[in-house]
């Protein structure tokens, strides 16, 4: 069942149009002109605005509130806008080409009907020019079994009928135990086969018919057998077969908990499942949790909840934007005149002064050699009696300081400051799993000997039994695998 309330008498697609431009003049959007009108109307209603918009004014909708708004709410209002088919085509596409992170893609292909995915597939090509199949296998890990799953259920012919053969359910509950819990290993092609090719319905019989036959739920064996995007597909998959409330109210309140919210899921999964099924979430997030979905997401998108998070500023972006366009020498020479005199520039510019001149530390930082660097926070040690480093923590705050002790750090021990990395992302509850990626396979053909030194030096054991202890299965071996001798 959906959420979204319309007028009851429909509105004129002119009328719309006017009252939109007329929040789009003066100094300013009105902003909230523009998510009331827009946040009640449905896909027709907003396909229908767009072409009075373009007619009245000769421009596109989408191009003017792409320049009338900024942040999360121009993400979610232009994803709004969309059909429905082409924000699910819009989002899989930058799921998987241009952000490269495949959970966005997965969850979108495998909470969809056949018929919606035929539909998909079809403004895909139109709208990218490209089939989507073809962009699964090239931006997916070549031959695994994610891939063969993705490809399998775009791409096969499912009934979408409440009808089920109780006796082939059954026995596909059979044919997953032997395939999976009962056999030393995960015969994937048997998994592949079943949830590909049947019915939402039909793998809902198959999950009660798995719990009945032995003793624990479908999803549990899941996890157990299989990891990574292949286990998140099947996960996908058989929860929205089972309860698909229950599964969007699960990956919202993921989103939310713990520091920080995760706004690209959060505002696709509202946006996508708004004219779907979000009073079924919205029941199921207020049963589970005991507070309903609008008061947890009012709590995760107010300013005051914002402060703390990490944004990118003006002066974090003219930091990377100069570090990225601007030549610097990456030889071992170093003038000793200039670097003293860089020192004096950042204390004067930092810790003598009141306030921080951050276009000093920007200039210095962007356009100095490593070696030069080191050089700097040598006699900036010498001259002060504390490090660059401290000053930077002193003196900057949030990602600036971020940029710029990595910077600073790796100029002076990177196989030091790559260490540090590892074990923040491995140390408490749970792994950073993406910075452990990260690390690992950017800095192995490049000085991992030195880093693998640097961990055992500071934390008396070494990196391999370290990333042994914090991970498992393949992923371990191939992890370890990368780092080599366990030295």
């Amino acid at each position: 069942m959906a959420t979204l309330t319309v007028p009851p008498v429909p509105p004129s697609p002119r009328d719309d149009a006017l009252q939109l431009y007329r929040a789009f003049k003066g100094l300013g959007c009105d902003t909230s002109a523009v998510i009331n009108l827009l946040a009640h109307r449905d896909a027709t209603q907003r396909a229908y605005i767009q072409q009075e918009y373009k007619t009245m004014y000769s421009e596109e909708l989408s191009k003017r509130l792409a320049s009338e708004l900024s942040g999360k709410l121009e993400s979610a209002v232009l994803m709004w806008l969309k059909d429905p088919a082409g924000r699910d085509a819009s989002i899989i596409r930058k799921s998987l080409v241009e952000i490269r992170s495949l959970e966005g893609a997965t969850e979108v292909i495998c909470s969809r009907t056949p018929s919606q995915l035929q539909y998909l597939k079809q403004v895909y090509h139109s709208l990218f020019g490209v089939y989507l199949e073809h962009d699964i296998q090239a931006n997916t890990s070549p031959g695994s079994d994610h891939q063969k799953l993705l490809l399998a259920y775009i791409s096969t012919p499912r009934p979408e009928g409440p009808e089920v053969n109780r006796e082939i359910a059954q026995k596909d509950a059979k044919v997953l135990y032997k395939a999976g819990e009962k056999k030393l290993g995960t015969d994937e092609k048997s998994f592949i086969h079943i949830f590909s090719e049947r019915s939402a319905a039909h793998l809902a019989a198959v999950s009660a018919y798995y719990h009945d036959m032995y003793g624990h739920s479908l999803k549990k064996a899941i996890k157990n057998e299989t990891s990574g995007l292949f286990e998140l597909a099947l996960l996908t998959i058989v929860q929205c077969a089972i309860h698909p409330g229950k599964y969007f109210a699960k990956v919202l309140h993921k989103a939310m908990k713990g520091l920080g919210t995760d706004d690209s899921t959060l505002i696709r999964v509202i946006v996508t499942r708004t004219e779907v099924d979000m009073q079924y979430i919205k029941a199921e997030y207020s049963k589970k949790h005991k507070k309903t979905l609008n008061d947890a997401v009012h709590s995760e998108t107010s300013e005051h909840r914002n402060v703390g998070k990490k944004r990118m500023s003006k002066k974090v972006r003219d930091l990377l934007l100069a570090y990225i366009s601007t030549p610097r020498p990456e030889g071992p020479e170093v003038n000793r005149e200039i670097a003293q005199k860089d020192a004096k520039v950042l204390y004067k510019a930092g810790e003598k002064k009141l306030g921080t001149d951050e276009k000093s530390f920007i200039h210095i930082f962007s356009e100095r050699s490593a070696a030069h660097l080191a050089a700097v926070s040598a006699y900036y040690h010498d001259m002060y009696g504390h490090s660059l480093k401290k000053a930077i923590k002193n003196e900057t705050s949030g990602l600036f300081e971020l940029a710029l002790l990595t910077i600073v750090q790796c100029a002076i021990h990177p196989g030091k400051y790559f260490a540090k990395v590892l074990h923040k992302a491995m140390k408490g509850l749970g792994t950073d799993d993406s910075t452990l990626i990260r690390v690992i396979v950017t800095r192995t053909e490049v000085d991992m000997q030195y880093i693998k030194a640097e961990y055992s030096k500071k934390h008396k054991k070494t990196l391999n039994d370290a990333v042994h202890s914090e991970t498992s299965g393949h992923y371990r071996a191939f992890l370890l695998s990368l780092l080599g001798p366990n030295i």
